[in-house]
């Protein structure tokens, strides 16, 4: 397994946020965590990632424990995140935004000046990555011009800029149009496919999910109530008890 939690633990007063999940996750794989709201989802996210420190239990990746890492030491062994809101900076270019993930990732300071080697050997390197999320063409653009289905595919973007093993996305199809999430989707599947980049999605378009993922995890008052593939997702009674009384609409 590339990330297993054991025992994640954390509350808040008397709330049981996360409570004892164990998860596993393979490599090369899409695996979603889904469940109502309040069930835990993004707490557990921000325990993996440090940005919340657990009670309890222990965070491992790629044979690493890693329980506590701020998100910038895990950035360097190769784990990286993107957010429910996108993190782009808008005055930037396209280009530009994916240049600074580069040299973030490098330590190069966006103060220090560089070679004009070493700038084409960049710019070069986040072409090649807007290609693969389908923004070529679209380099010298603001990305505050961009429209929120591509603002997330440069957040993507700039997430793979840091040449990942395993992408946390926290809601990549939120606030989206129908379209829009389709073209995601389809881009999550192939960076899965091309790169084989591991990928956990929290995600609340359960339909989709079911499509996208090779396995779910499924969370309710910070409990795992279930962890298969889809097709037994879909016909777990706790999961659909969990959700809307019974009628899991799929």
């Amino acid at each position: 397994m590339i990330l297993e939690t054991t025992d994640l633990t954390k509350h808040f007063g008397g709330l049981k946020a996360v409570n004892g999940v164990n998860l596993r996750i393979a490599p090369a794989a899409i695996h979603s965590i889904i469940g109502p709201n309040g069930a835990g989802k993004t707490t557990l996210f921000n325990l993996i990632t440090g940005a919340i420190k657990p009670a309890a239990g222990r965070v491992m990746f790629d044979g690493v424990d890693v329980t506590g890492w701020p998100a910038e030491r895990l950035a360097k062994i190769r784990l990286a995140r993107t957010f429910q809101r996108t993190s782009v900076f808008h005055d930037l270019s396209v280009l530009e935004n994916i240049a600074l993930a580069i040299r973030s990732r490098e330590g190069i300071s966006r103060s220090i000046w560089l070679t004009a080697g070493t700038e084409r050997a960049i710019e070069a390197e986040a072409c090649d990555i807007l290609g693969r999320v389908r923004l070529r063409g679209r380099e010298k653009d603001k990305a505050g011009a961009l429209a929120h289905g591509n603002q997330r595919a440069l957040d993507i973007a700039i997430g793979l800029a840091l040449k990942p093993k395993l992408i946390l996305m926290d809601e990549p199809l939120a606030g989206m149009s129908r379209g829009d999430r389709e073209t995601i989707a389809t881009l999550i599947t192939a960076l899965r496919d091309s790169l084989g980049v591991t990928i956990v999605v929290v995600e609340h378009d359960v339909a989709m999910v079911m499509r996208l993922s090779d396995r779910i995890t499924v969370m309710q008052h910070g409990y795992v109530i279930a962890d298969a593939p889809p097709a037994e997702i879909r016909d777990n009674e706790a999961v659909r008890k969990a959700y809307l009384h019974g009628s899991f609409a799929i």
